[in-house]
């Protein structure tokens, strides 16, 4: 809602008269214009009584059929015409579409909202499930695991520029060097591949049918987005990028793809503390993995599976479970793989360490949670390979519990080093993190 006010050029003294205004004029009677009634919606403190739903939908052309539907506040997404990712049908048809709709080049604001919550993340995850369940079940017998992303270096040089194998090589090339690109620079680089192989699909709607490895390229290609959008806070976006490679990983007929895919979007639902609808996302991944994996999935994914559970558990107030699902993650890490996931190179007991320190800020215990960021400041860290944008993350998260603890030294520097990491890209933790610093800085002259 704040957004859709932002985004219309209203003062919350404004938006409320307007409310007010229609909600008589539409013959709902007279109510009080107060901006603090405003600030309470936004904030999420109080719940506007239908009328004034209505009123509010009648302002930003929302059909009232849809405001008597849905939930508040699911329909006021519709009020920002971003939910046509999520209108999509779970077709092969509908690829193309639904990478160039998540890289069309919209510019959000950070949002502290999804697109899809409550009964829409319910309708999605559904719908996602008969898909992929659909498309294994018509899909033929070869496995992909081994296959993506090995094509015979001579084949990848002689590819013919503009055609579809180039295309393919420079999202792949880009994958495999992702721990050396800053996010400034590989978020718009991989996009552009993006809609290069997009427009392929379009010209020649066959590959995708025939080309499923490069269906999970794409995946791979949009989940990158997706985490990078995440960590500016522009959570529409990061969604839209999600959904997106849901689609491709169903299309490519992909349970374990398109179930890490998943795995990694409930992060962006624990960043907002949703943890219920957190844990509606993760037994959709559980169904689908017990359908069709036969308990062999990639430890990688299992493991990110327990941490993510840990997570859900620690915003519950849950510390046992919590550490339960941690040390459930930790042995589901050590357990042999003949072939990994690509989409989930992070496989080591220092990241799942960085892991478990945000499951402890999530019970707001900052002090143990700084003890697991120490592979974060170590040089010795063992295994910790992390790409720049992931590390970043840590760090920023590193900083905030700095910060909660007095270090504004330790807290400004962490907050350094992942501005560094990012490369220019703009951070919603970042920013908080200086506004805290300021103020706490101000406070102890």
């Amino acid at each position: 809602m704040a957004a859709l006010r932002t985004k219309a050029g209203y003062t919350h003294g404004e938006y409320a008269q307007l409310i007010a205004t229609t909600h008589a004029e539409l013959g709902f009677g007279q109510m009080a214009a107060r901006r603090e009634k405003v600030s309470r919606w936004e904030a999420g403190r109080a719940v506007p009584e239908r009328t004034a739903q209505l009123a509010i939908a009648h302002i930003h052309a929302v059909p009232q059929e849809e405001v008597l539907r849905l939930d508040w506040p699911d329909w006021l997404h519709l009020a920002n015409g971003d939910t046509r990712q999520l209108e999509l049908p779970w077709t092969r048809a509908a690829v193309p579409e639904a990478i160039l709709d998540a890289v069309a080049g919209r510019k959000q604001l950070q949002q502290e909202y999804l697109l899809a919550t409550g009964w829409a993340a319910r309708s999605l995850v559904k719908n996602w499930l008969d898909a992929v369940s659909e498309e294994v079940s018509l899909a033929p017998t070869v496995p992909l695991r081994g296959v993506v992303g090995r094509m015979p270096p001579a084949e990848a040089e002689s590819a013919e520029p503009g055609s579809l194998l180039e295309a393919c090589t420079r999202l792949r090339t880009l994958h495999q060097f992702a721990a050396k690109f800053s996010a400034s620079w590989l978020a718009p680089a991989t996009e552009l591949e993006l809609r290069h192989l997009a427009d392929h699909f379009l010209a020649s709607p066959e590959a995708l049918h025939t080309g499923r490895e490069v269906l999970v390229l794409a995946a791979e290609g949009l989940s990158v987005c997706g985490f990078i959008a995440r960590v500016q806070g522009e959570h529409v976006n990061a969604q839209r990028f999600y959904v997106a490679a849901l689609r491709c990983a169903t299309a490519a007929a992909d349970p374990e793809v398109a179930a890490a895919v998943l795995t990694m979007h409930v992060g962006q639902y624990l960043d907002l503390e949703m943890h219920e609808e957190a844990a509606e996302l993760l037994a959709a991944v559980r169904e689908l993995l017990d359908r069709h994996t036969n308990g062999t999935a990639d430890p990688a994914l299992q493991a990110l599976l327990y941490a993510q559970t840990a997570r859900i558990h620690a915003q519950r107030g849950d510390d046992m479970g919590r550490v339960r699902a941690m040390a459930a993650g930790r042995r589901a890490l050590s357990t042999p793989s003949a072939a990994g996931l690509p989409i989930l190179p992070l496989r080591s007991e220092s990241w799942l360490s960085c892991i478990d320190a945000v499951s402890l800020l999530d019970m707001h215990q900052p002090e143990r949670a700084l003890r697991h960021f120490d592979p974060l400041f170590s040089r010795q860290g063992p295994g910790l390979n992390l790409p720049p944008v992931v590390r970043a993350m840590y760090l920023l998260r590193a900083a905030e519990a700095q910060l909660t603890l007095g270090d504004l030294v330790g807290g400004a520097e962490s907050e350094a080093k992942a501005s560094a990491l990012l490369g220019g890209v703009q951070a919603a933790a970042a920013e908080r993190i200086r506004v805290a610093l300021r103020a706490a800085r101000h406070e102890r002259r």
